[in-house]
């Protein structure tokens, strides 16, 4: 399937990754463990605060008025005690009763310890300044009162209550008094419990998070009147204080300086401007206990309310909110007075089936790491005044790379190496310490893990780098890249290859268009573009559809890999939740459009023919194709005049037209759709499986994708070729390190670091030279032949000026003693080597 040997050679070199570590990986996986338990310990204090104040809304029934705590069990368990024994009852009528001599009042007689209270409450004289001695000799009532509460024990049951008094849902996080390890308080309390969003008073853009055992997570937003009861009684258990929530959603509107929605009071409105945080919640509890009865509400509403009512009225007809569009509404979620809308789901990208819709499935954490960018921003926040909620969300998102990546790094196979095995140049440079440790880890790559002959290595093929300013202060952990360390007397020089994919499309496009660099606009873009001047592709498409260049890159290497207009409408919607469908779909069209272009037709003899006896116009272009209306209104007219009843064989073949793309996917699916689609360059089969004869039009996406990742993969195995063929013919010290898709490292002796980057710039103008002459052209542009900068560096990290501070590293490479290292780019290197790879 693949037979070209620098294919063979390529998997075998990459098969033997290395990356070296020292000490400093020891000090790591400490520093980051002990940082991440003691946010642990901090964020579990603050779920237990919120969970004892959210307890004491108890009290006169609070919790009703709550938007998030409404609906959590609140039933408690009653006090139980054991009936006084017949003879303590006998030992009481014949005076000898169990109260203590201290119990006795003044006058030596048993008092009930109430009497004397209220007593002393309610007949005391004046205060008579300090007590005489008599005075203090007698008995206090708080005395009194804790003797009376010793005796209670007797009447305890045997088998002690968990918590009565107590709500359910708190007696669930309490431990019982048994328990082994048993600490006071809600110490059960986790992310991972349903109660503790609410508790935490999670809001999606202002409107509280609910949670449905239909749909999962979702949120409630006010204003539905169609469900609304006619009378409190008719509400089985408990109510929703859906004027709270439109209070605070309007509240929320305000801060933010959004638009008002309509449906609130406009005396409300002003007395909600004047409030704070603090007070606002007094406020809409007062509102809540006010709103008895339906008919007295409607009686006593004022002018604007009814015109909100009148503007509502046809959303109401469809039951659904004219003032917010989202994942729903999800009417069968009867919340009277609010509409359920479920949470967004993460759509997920994978290399080959590059979306699976993500909206028809549920949510079962808000606290997933998919709702970070949305924690960020302040979509998903704690509602306001609410510290603990904040904090814990804070440091959530701090844990959240450690916590789903320890085991990973923890279980990384360390080789330590004895001082006889090191290498004389470790063991005689200046910087070297016998005390310090030297090794290496060997990462467990499998060379061709995917369909596409990529390889696959769950830690360091995947991990984060923390690479930009927001990130560097707040993820524990994610400095691991930075870990790899070399060994006094060695550098690590590698490079990212610029724009891999992108290229590649281009000219294959390029190639099958005119036989010539830049000669489509979506190559001129790659060749020429740059991101300082908003000419390159990314920043093209963030201007035509009104997006930021990070979400561009998605949709472009996205529709790059055969994805359609569907893909890039649910994309739309999952970077921007605010947007409705129709909105979604506009911007995706104008998107692909101007992109990948429109469908036309080459039609087959058969439609040739019944085009000259229908004797029909059809508007062809350049190229002969027809448009998609013209194959159709053929389609329709062969149709009525002939007595066949299937389908005419019309169209021979596809093609798109009129895009700046649209070369280049014309050449992508004539590679995927041919008989046995194989790369341009080294001549690698698709897998047996994707073959044509087997799937026939089936899986287009995969394969589009497959012929641009595929030939990417052929990329890094002849630049892995390159090298090693270069470091044996000019004798430079060094091994390969590692590959991360198109990034590559090697690990040198320091003076033989800059021919090195020489060579590694002459491997890439090799492999690009190899790319263009495989597909009939005969020069290469000088942008792309050579890297944008070499990166020569002492540790692995994705720009040689990154500091990678983190919670577990605050004070960034410098702790580490590690300074920062060179990018260099092609004229800096000739500069240094004068142009020759001789020593």
């Amino acid at each position: 399937r693949c037979p070209h040997p620098v294919t063979f050679a390529g998997m075998l070199e990459m098969g033997v990754s290395y990356l070296p570590v020292n000490g400093n990986w020891k000090r790591y996986l400490d520093d980051a463990q002990g940082i991440y338990e003691e946010l642990q310990k901090e964020m579990k204090k603050s779920l237990m605060n919120l969970a004892n104040d959210a307890c004491q809304l108890l009290h006169e029934h609070r919790y009703k008025d709550d938007p998030w705590l409404w609906d959590l069990e609140w039933d408690t368990q009653e006090f139980k005690q054991k009936k006084n024994p017949g003879k303590k009852k006998k030992k009481d009528q014949d005076g000898n009763s169990q109260v203590s001599p201290a119990a006795m009042g003044a006058d030596g007689s048993a008092q009930d310890w109430q009497e004397v209270w209220w007593h002393r409450q309610l007949f005391a004289p004046p205060d008579p300044g300090p007590p005489s001695e008599d005075e203090e000799l007698k008995i206090p009532v708080s005395q009194l009162c804790l003797e009376r509460l010793k005796e209670t024990v007797a009447l305890q049951p045997k088998r002690l209550q968990h918590l009565p008094g107590h709500p359910g849902w708190y007696r669930k996080l309490c431990p019982r008094l048994e328990d082994e390890g048993w600490v006071p308080g809600p110490s059960l309390i986790s992310l991972q419990m349903r109660v503790t969003p609410k508790l935490m008073r999670l809001a999606w853009d202002g409107f509280p998070l609910h949670y449905s055992d239909k749909h999962g997570w979702g949120y409630l937003v006010p204003g539905r009147q169609d469900n609304l009861p006619a009378a409190p009684s008719e509400i089985d258990g408990p109510s929703c204080p859906y004027r709270v929530i439109e209070y605070l959603y309007r509240q929320y509107c305000l801060e933010k300086g959004k638009e008002q929605p309509p449906g609130l009071e406009t005396a409300m409105e002003d007395e909600l401007l004047v409030m704070d945080s603090s007070t606002i919640w007094q406020k809409v509890e007062e509102l809540s206990r006010v709103e008895v009865d339906v008919e007295e509400k409607m009686s006593s509403m004022d002018q604007s309310l009814v015109q909100m009512d009148e503007l509502c009225e046809q959303a109401e007809m469809r039951s659904q909110p004219s003032y917010h569009h989202g994942n729903g509404p999800y009417n069968d979620v009867n919340i009277p007075g609010c509409w359920f809308f479920k949470l967004p789901h993460k759509a997920t990208l994978t290399p080959l089936l590059l979306l699976k819709d993500g909206n028809d499935n549920n949510v079962g954490s808000p606290f997933a790491k998919d709702f970070l960018p949305q924690m960020e921003d302040g979509t998903l926040r704690a509602a306001v005044g609410r510290t603990h909620g904040t904090r814990a969300l804070e440091i959530n998102k701090m844990i959240s790379f450690w916590r789903n990546a320890h085991k990973r790094i923890s279980s990384q196979m360390v080789v330590w190496l004895k001082k006889g095995e090191l290498p004389r140049v470790v063991t005689r440079h200046p910087d070297y310490n016998e005390e310090d440790d030297y090794g290496a880890i060997l990462p467990q790559v499998v060379t061709a893990g995917t369909i596409t002959r990529r390889a696959v290595e769950p830690t360091w093929l995947t991990a984060s780098n923390a690479r930009h300013h927001v990130l560097q202060a707040d993820r524990v952990g994610s400095e691991l890249k930075a870990m790899v360390q070399v060994p006094p007397g060695y550098s690590l020089v590698g490079a990212d290859v610029d724009s891999q994919e992108l290229w590649i499309a281009a000219v294959l496009g390029e190639a099958h268009f005119a036989g010539m660099h830049g000669c489509t606009a979506f190559g001129w873009m790659t060749l020429q573009g740059k991101k300082s001047n908003a000419t390159d592709l990314h920043s093209k498409t963030a201007a035509t559809v009104g997006i930021s260049r990070e979400h561009a890159k998605v949709f472009n290497y996205g529709r790059i890999y055969g994805a359609g207009q569907p893909f890039a409408e649910r994309l739309l919607m999952q970077f921007n939740h605010r947007l409705t469908q129709q909105q979604a779909r506009e911007k995706a069209q104008q998107m692909y459009a101007v992109t990948k272009g429109i469908r036309r037709f080459h039609l087959s003899e058969e439609g040739e023919w019944l085009v000259k006896q229908l004797d029909l116009a059809v508007d062809r272009a350049e190229d002969g194709s027809v448009s998609a209306q013209d194959v159709h209104r053929l389609q329709r007219e062969a149709m009525k005049r002939s007595r066949k009843r299937n389908k005419w064989n019309m169209v021979e073949h596809r093609v798109w037209a009129g895009g700046t793309e649209s070369e280049m996917f014309n050449k992508l699916e004539s590679i995927a759709l041919s008989p046995s689609p194989q790369t341009p360059v080294l001549g690698c089969h698709i897998s047996r499986a994707l073959e044509p004869a087997v799937v026939k039009g089936e899986f287009l996406t995969s394969r589009v994708n497959w012929v641009v990742q595929s030939s990417a993969v052929d990329y890094l195995h002849l630049m892995l070729v390159a090298m090693k063929w270069l470091f044996e013919e000019f004798d430079i010290n060094g091994r390969f390190c590692i590959s991360i898709h198109d990034e590559v490292r090697y690990l040198v002796q320091q003076q033989d670091r800059y021919r090195a980057a020489l060579a590694l710039q002459i491997t890439n103008l090799l492999t690009r030279c190899m790319f263009a002459y495989k597909l009939g052209l005969q020069d290469l542009p000088q942008s792309v032949a050579f890297f944008s900068a070499v990166d020569i560096d002492q540790c692995l990290r994705k720009e040689v000026t990154m500091n990678c501070a983190t919670p577990s590293n605050p004070t960034g490479m410098e702790k580490y003693g590690i300074p920062q290292g060179e990018a260099l780019d092609i004229y800096q290197i000739i500069e240094i080597t004068k142009g020759s790879l001789e020593k």
